[in-house]
């Protein structure tokens, strides 16, 4: 009885990861052609209703967005298998017609997949303001509003995916795609001006661990995407007077004893690696980690192996230009 309880075991195991990667598979698109070039095979089922999107067949409508011209849907697929369950952002035109998708992976209690919200904080909508969410701007200054869609993948301190995508009269595209963002979204994003045109800037976010400590000892590593080419791309090094400000507010930071983590040492390193001056963040990180020794001896960290370690990653981070 034993024996058969086992392989039922096995089989059920063997089922659950093939659905797993069948739904990995389905949701990951390769790029921004994927995502517009995505075929509408589904079937609606009900009109919009009291500004409500429509419903699809096999889909549970999880919430709806007012987008001006065009509304928006995020489905995810019912009854939910697992603890996520393939899913679906719809853009519809006014006349209920669907003019944009994307494939997401939702949890089963847990919408993964979110609109940034320009009137939230750090994109999200504040429980309990008064402040009506905000989902499109003109980030490229175009004059044609843009949203931003954030996706899960439902991983361990990883990762997320922020696709902006143009809401145009004519036609609704993504210009822009930026990935390896920490935790759900919009944790490693930020929408801000850094110049005195029209458009905006996202700057990404990302961890970078070493073996100095765990995910939350890594060091922040900054990426700053700018419209251009007809796109949002990585233009980290045009903004190295935002690169200086920022390693002059990490170093305030540090003076303070109760600031004073592994986290903020290494991405202080990094501050100073970004704007090519490695060396001296090597020599800023040596001198003043026998402040965090107690932490180290508790984690059973070689400091010897931290500074390699430092070291490595240090190499490893692209400069910004000149």
């Amino acid at each position: 009885m034993q024996k058969g309880e086992n392989i039922v075991s096995i089989a059920l195991a063997g089922v659950v990861l093939f659905t797993i990667i069948a739904i990995q598979r389905r949701w990951n698109p390769a790029d921004l052609k994927d995502v517009a070039n995505s075929a509408e095979d589904f079937i609606l089922t009900t009109a919009g209703i009291g500004g409500q999107v429509p419903d699809i067949a096999g889909y549970e409508r999880i919430k709806s967005f007012r987008l001006g011209d065009y509304r928006a849907g995020l489905y995810r697929a019912t009854p939910a298998p697992l603890i996520f369950a393939p899913g679906k952002v719809i853009i519809y035109d006014h006349s209920d017609q669907p003019v944009f998708r994307m494939e997401t992976l939702e949890g089963s209690k847990d919408s993964w997949s979110m609109l940034y919200d320009f009137n939230g904080r750090h994109g999200l909508t504040v429980p309990g303001t008064r402040a009506r969410p905000s989902y499109t701007r003109d980030l490229n200054g175009n004059g044609v509003p843009d949203i931003i869609v954030g996706q899960y993948s439902g991983g361990d301190h990883c990762c997320t995916v922020a696709t902006i995508v143009e809401l145009g009269k004519d036609t609704v595209k993504p210009i822009g795609r930026i990935d390896g963002l920490d935790g759900l979204p919009f944790e490693g994003l930020e929408i801000r001006k850094l110049t005195k045109g029209t458009n905006w800037q996202c700057i990404a976010h990302r961890p970078c661990p070493t073996t100095c400590g765990g995910h939350y000892d890594a060091a922040d590593l900054l990426a700053v995407y700018d419209f251009t080419g007809g796109r949002f791309q990585n233009q980290t090094g045009n903004f190295r007077d935002y690169l200086q400000d920022v390693l002059r507010q990490d170093l305030a930071k540090w003076r303070l004893e109760k600031n004073r983590t592994m986290e903020l040492l290494q991405t202080v390193a990094v501050d100073y690696a970004v704007l090519g001056q490695e060396e001296d963040g090597k020599r800023f990180f040596a001198l003043n980690l026998t402040l965090l020794m107690p932490t180290l001896q508790r984690q059973k960290v070689d400091p010897n192996v931290c500074l390699d370690a430092l070291e490595g990653l240090l190499d490893r981070v692209p400069v910004a230009g000149p």
